[in-house]
This record gives structure tokens, sequence and C-alpha cells, in this order.
């Protein structure tokens, strides 16, 4: 009797183990999708807008959970395309790649960072290992596309490029360099979990800005 009640407690575990990684995998990735629509169509909106002389609208009035920009990464595909969100809470995460609110914007000096998941949420950054340095990473904002091209990244390696959970510096206005050092160069820095499936560090790639709209 005992045997067959620690069976069905296993089997019960298993189930629920089950259903949680489907979760992960598809339900999460569900509202994800979701929200990309929506978040697509407030971008598009919010453009549409700015033919109008008078809205003074742009990058730093933008709130958290609003749309921000597009994010494009050939390197994942040619048709991948993310929504980005300003904010990198969960809840802003949870609708895809999340602009730190406290780096710059496309094209200024400084460092503009994003962030996204690897696992769950329609997974955007879950070929993170694979960017290698020279690739491009391009954001679209209302008045064009900026371009940046990686200097440092994981080239490959799953365990490349990653620090404990509690470091921020890489997303510093310079990073690596003292809080309060003034920029020189316009970069970006994208952000991401390590182990995959787990959160207690993050991998990085960072890069300089090659191409700008005024260009």
């Amino acid at each position: 009797m005992a045997v067959g009640v620690v069976g069905e407690l296993l089997l019960t575990a298993g189930a629920v183990v089950l259903l949680f990684v489907v979760y992960m995998l598809w339900g999460t990735g569900l509202q994800t999708a979701q929200a990309q629509d929506d978040l697509g169509r407030e971008l598009e909106q919010r453009w549409a807008g700015l033919d109008d002389p008078s809205d003074p609208s742009g990058p730093d009035e933008i709130a958290e959970g609003e749309a921000y920009g597009i994010l494009r990464i050939p390197r994942f595909g040619d048709d991948y395309e993310k929504i980005i969100v300003q904010g990198v809470e969960p809840e802003h995460l949870a609708d895809g790649p999340g602009h730190y609110p406290d780096t710059a914007d496309p094209g200024e000096l400084g460092n503009v960072g994003l962030a996204a998941h690897r696992a769950g949420h329609g997974e955007p950054f879950a070929q993170f290992p694979e960017l290698h340095v020279g690739d491009r990473i391009e954001v679209e904002m209302a008045d064009g596309v900026y371009v940046y091209e990686l200097d440092d990244a994981p080239d490959g390696d799953d365990d490349g490029n990653k620090i404990n959970i509690n470091d921020t510096w890489v997303v510093d206005p310079v990073p690596g360099q003292p809080p309060g050092t003034r920029p020189t160069e316009r970069r970006i820095t994208l952000t991401t979990c390590w182990p995959r499936w787990g959160a207690s560090h993050r991998m990085y790639a960072t890069g300089v800005l090659i191409s700008a709209p005024d260009s």
C-alpha cells in the first residue's frame, strides 16, 4: 500500500511538472504574442501621430509598460522582429524585450540597455549564446533605424559573457568605469538570464553604434 501511495504521489508530481513546462513554453508564449500585437498597434498609432509637428512625443515621454521601439537581430533570423517595451520589471519582460529606463536612448552618447527572456514568454533571446562579435543589432525608433555592431559577445559559448545577477555595470553609461564617468561612445548592451532555465547570472553582449538615421 505504501508503495502504491508513493507511486501515485510521484505520478502527481510528474504531472504538475509537465503542466508547468507546458505553461512556460506555450501559456506564457501565447500571452506574450498577444502583448506583442498590442504593443505593435500602439507603436504604429504613436508614430503615425508624430506626423503632427505639434506633438512633442519622444523616447523620454514613453512611460514604463508602453511600446518603445522595434528590435531586429539578423543572427536570429531574417524575420526576427520584436517590439521593445519600456521597462525591465517582470511584468514588462512578460510582454517582450525591455529597455532599461535609466539607460540611453538609441543614438545618444552612453549605453542603450535592453533585456529579454531566454525561456518562456516567447523566448525572444533563446539564441543569445549564438551572438558573435561583428553581429548587427538594429533598433528602429520613430526617426529611423539605429544599427549597432557587437564588439563583445558569447561567440557561441553558452557559458561565455556572464555576470552575477546583482552586477549591473554592463548597463552603466561607460561599462566597467566608475559611476559618473562621462561617456564618449554610443553603445548598446543586451542582457538575458543564465542558465537558460535559471536566473543566478546574466549573459550579456555589447556593441557600438555604426549607423544612425541622420548619418
